[in-house]
């Protein structure tokens, strides 16, 4: 691969039309990959022990798709012009702004991952078990890093080979969660899954309650992706098969699996009497030994290509932080920090607080995205400002923060947390049960940051690559 080939796919040089290598379905499979991944039956798991079938499964598409209409604006940006989201978030939050906010985020993104390799370990146990042969659960988080090690083997062989993998293995995978659905539904019919009485049915109060806790718990779920959303974006040809590529591949395809795992959890606790959001665990259980240990082979296949998606792109949307550093460096730093987390266990153990933390922050930044592209800015702005090129220096703001930006992130951050309780996972407000803790704090972060702009200083100031532009002709 040339210079310029390394520059463009693995760094963060924009990407000019016929560059671009992804059509509608390599990015539906693209995303397959992070859909299909096991941490979607933790999610379904966590549902299923509060709401029954039909509450479960209509929550869950609802709100994802729902989430997925409005978060897809954003894609938008990375296909018209070739730059990760994160490259455009300098003119929203200021330069400085945005490698903090992008250094944090990006660390926190990859608990998910630890999450996955967690599983991979988990099946990895659960075959050799069934082979007769007992590891020690002090390998645990050793075999769960060599997922991660497999993982960035294949993301730093770069995009073809992404691409490669989840075109073998997101089709297998979809076959396997259609299978397992089939082996549900020849012990239990629908009427069955739907007289089950969820085992933390009344945890919360009443029914509206818990329906709309898991409302918040997807929404905020498919916001945890949007870190993600623009190293792919950028890659496909037309904008249409970027919004409704990932319209497919991350609202449908994960809602579907999300559901996957109410599914297959309600009928692990119809048999057992158990409740596991592991899916190593009712994979045997439902699926007997046979198919069973099929399932987790894929499922181990799945682990790893998942982590070789995630790798590959946050670490090309990291280069918006580290530009001088090379793309194999990055790659190799983040799969050490994914191995951190899984020695230390935190993220599955406190996965409710986790889903609060990435909704809130993602839920602003995203509504401030897509209210500064699409309302304040009018999708004009400043390519050489973004890269300072020549003297462009207008997003620089001050000392590198865009100020009425961040008082609008602080703002719907501090709605949140009035309305919503994540320590203890219950609402503070009422108004939690119309519109949700991360629906209201992106209403208000986006109201507050529009609102904002329309005073004439602030609006010179948020809008000065313009009047930089005006002077430079």
């Amino acid at each position: 691969m040339s210079k310029i080939d390394n520059d463009v796919y693995f760094g963060i040089t924009p990407l000019t039309n016929n560059e671009r290598i992804y059509g509608y379905w390599d990015i539906v499979l693209a995303t397959g990959a992070w859909a299909i991944a096991t941490w979607c039956y933790v999610q379904g798991g966590t549902i299923a022990s509060l709401l029954g079938f039909k509450e479960a499964i209509t929550g869950t598409f609802f709100g994802m798709t729902l989430a997925g209409v409005i978060i897809y604006l954003c894609v938008i940006i990375p296909t018209r012009y070739g730059i990760d989201i994160w490259i455009y978030l300098r003119a929203l939050l200021g330069h400085l702004g945005l490698s903090i906010f992008a250094l944090i985020y990006i660390g926190g993104q990859f608990g998910y991952y630890s999450i996955n390799a967690e599983i991979y370990a988990n099946s990895v146990m659960t075959l050799s078990e069934t082979s007769g042969f007992t590891i020690p659960g002090s390998w645990k988080s050793l075999i769960a890093i060599t997922c991660v090690l497999f993982g960035t083997f294949i993301a730093l062989k770069g995009p073809f080979a992404v691409r490669t993998s989840t075109r073998i293995m997101v089709p297998s995978l979809l076959i396997i969660g259609i299978i397992i659905v089939i082996s549900v539904f020849t012990q239990y019919s629908i009427s069955d899954l739907m007289a089950i009485t969820p085992p933390d049915e009344g945890a919360y109060g009443d029914k509206q309650t818990s329906y709309m806790l898991v409302m918040e718990w997807n929404i905020a779920y498919i916001l945890a992706w949007f870190g993600a959303l623009g190293v792919l974006a950028r890659l496909v040809k037309t904008e249409r098969a970027s919004y409704w590529g990932r319209m497919t591949g991350f609202s449908v395809i994960m809602a579907a699996f999300i559901c996957i795992g109410i599914v297959t959890t309600l009928a692990m606790y119809a048999t057992t009497g158990v409740v596991t959001d592991d899916p190593t665990e009712w994979l045997i259980e439902l699926g007997g030994p046979g198919f069973g240990v099929i399932s987790l082979i894929f499922i181990l296949i799945a682990n790893i290509t998942t982590q070789a998606v995630g790798l590959y792109s946050f670490a090309v949307s990291s280069k918006v932080i580290f530009p001088k550093l090379k793309f194999k460096t990055v790659t190799i730093v983040w799969a050490a920090w994914v191995s951190l987390l899984i020695l230390w266990g935190g993220i599955w153990e406190y996965y409710e607080m986790f889903l609060a933390v990435i909704g809130a922050t993602a839920g602003s930044v995203v509504a401030l995205l897509i209210a500064d592209f699409y309302v304040v800015r009018k999708q004009r702005f400043s390519m050489r400002a973004l890269y300072k090129i020549k003297g462009n220096d207008a997003y620089t703001y001050t000392k590198g923060f865009n100020i009425p930006a961040w008082i609008s992130f602080f703002i719907g951050i501090a709605v949140y947390f009035l309305v919503y309780d994540p320590m203890n996972g219950v609402p503070r407000s009422e108004i939690f049960l119309y519109t949700t803790a991360t629906g209201l704090t992106m209403v208000t972060s986006a109201v507050v940051y529009i609102l904002l702009s329309q005073i004439t200083p602030i609006r010179n100031y948020v809008l000065a690559d313009r009047e930089q532009h005006e002077r430079k002709k």
